[in-house]
């Protein structure tokens, strides 16, 4: 069979693109790498990479912060849907008010205005505020102990139809009532338009004579396959899209430049707060590079045990700190990652652990419970940015060859990129439909 269009990947990006394109009427084929997992099994298929955060700014810190006493991670996952079925919900780029907002500007540099296509993605995806009937007795103390202490705490906008919510707080256990959005969605709704779908397969390489690219390499099984396609979207996300690109021998800025919007999550000891049973991330209280959110996390049981706490899950209350961390690390050719902690990152996680130390305390954990993970990161992004690897029309120095995840965001937003990846993919697939239509007017 023929095709028109080839994606890879089928994350926020692919997914958005390979949805839109199919419903214009285009042959698409997509390709996976992963499998669909059942709802609930996603979640024990996320994936961590050890980061070289460099030694010597930690070991001068290391005293009085417990995060940097341990190796940083960053969380992946490679199925179908990529990280939406395990994400939390979190659209903040639809926030009027939020600092990832303002980060619209990295993109107006570089001649894109997503104004529109940001309302088209929340409407698709049906992003609202999160509701005060479904705010649980632990995140209204956080609620109320921010105000007390300063902080302006405001509700989280989520894709949830929270018209379907039940309150479970299982967000990343995927949606058993389909109450959340997430990719597959979007993959659904092109296979009913016609789209091919291959999972299990692993593209290799694009092939191309320098100018124009002429079609696609990878492994299905044992067998290695070939497809001849006129464009090709890259969505195989930060990780895999450079390697991708390299493997191609597209290698000028690619691998580099990689952030992944560095996290803790802060918590103590409250008996019977049953936090854990909250939806999470309900609120969140901005302070420009970075904000806090209500957050749960089993390792901070095993922190508290370690403490001397005999905490249960019941037991236990956190809030997370994440930040717009530095465009500094870089994808190593043997896979590993090295992303060097700055001052400014670790100023900006010193300031969010002491607001949160104060806001644990305001809410009644006991000071001498508190505890913190590691430094982990989720949202890899920058590895293929916009005016270094593609251009404005998210289009590599190949001819037909396109890209359509985090990798092309050039700096951290510090906040959920799902919402953002989605408007871009919107973006790049009107694009390429307006295209197809003015060539077909020419011919006329």
């Amino acid at each position: 069979m023929t095709y028109d269009i080839a994606i890879i990947g089928t994350g926020a990006g692919g997914a958005t693109v390979a949805r839109e394109l199919s419903k214009k009427g285009l042959k698409v084929l997509i390709l996976e790498k992963g499998k669909r997992y059942p709802v609930g099994k996603s979640v024990n298929h996320i994936k961590n990479i050890q980061m070289d955060l460099k030694l010597d700014l930690i070991n001068e810190n290391k005293e009085n912060y417990e995060f940097l006493n341990y190796p940083a991670e960053l969380m992946y996952i490679e199925d179908l849907g990529g990280t939406t079925p395990v994400s939390l919900a979190n659209a903040c780029y639809a926030c009027s008010n939020c600092y990832s907002n303002s980060a619209t500007n990295q993109f107006k540099i570089h001649g894109i205005d997503l104004f529109k296509e940001l309302i088209d993605a929340s409407a698709d995806l049906k992003v609202s505020p999160f509701p005060a009937d479904l705010m649980g007795p632990a995140t209204c103390k956080i609620v109320d102990a921010g105000e007390n202490i300063g902080f302006f705490m405001e509700p989280m906008p989520k894709f949830i139809d929270f018209s379907k919510c039940d309150g479970c707080g299982l967000c990343i256990n995927g949606c058993k009532i389909n109450a959340k959005w997430d990719a597959t969605h979007f993959i659904n709704e092109a296979l009913e338009n016609g789209a091919t779908l291959i999972s299990d397969f692993i593209v290799t390489k694009i092939n191309h004579n320098k100018k124009e690219l002429t079609g696609i390499e990878g492994i299905s099984g044992d067998e290695i396959k070939k497809f001849k396609v006129k464009k090709v979207i890259l969505a195989a996300g930060a990780l895999n899209t450079p390697q991708i690109l390299k493997n191609s021998g597209i290698t000028e800025n690619v691998g580099e430049g990689l952030f992944c919007d560095l996290f803790i999550t802060i918590g103590g000891y409250i008996k019977d707060i049953n936090f854990n049973k909250e939806i999470p991330m309900g609120v969140k209280s901005e302070f420009g590079p970075y904000f806090l959110s209500p957050h749960f996390s089993n390792q901070l049981i095993v922190l508290l045990k370690n403490k001397g706490f005999n905490a249960n899950p019941e037991d236990v209350i956190g809030i997370m700190i994440k930040i717009a961390d530095e465009a500094n690390g870089k994808l190593n050719e043997d896979k590993t990652i090295t992303k060097p902690l700055t001052e400014r990152d670790l100023g900006l996680l010193k300031e969010g652990y002491e607001k949160s130390e104060k806001l644990l305390v305001e809410i009644g954990v006991d000071p001498s419970s508190i505890v913190s993970t590691h430094i982990r990161g989720a949202h890899p992004g920058g590895t293929a940015a916009m005016g270094k690897v593609v251009d404005k029309n998210l289009e590599t120095e190949i001819k037909g060859l396109f890209i359509a995840d985090a990798s092309v965001i050039p700096q951290a937003p510090g906040r959920p990129p799902i919402l953002t990846i989605t408007a871009l993919a919107k973006k790049l697939a009107n694009n390429i439909v307006q295209d197809i239509q003015l060539k077909k007017k020419t011919k006329i």
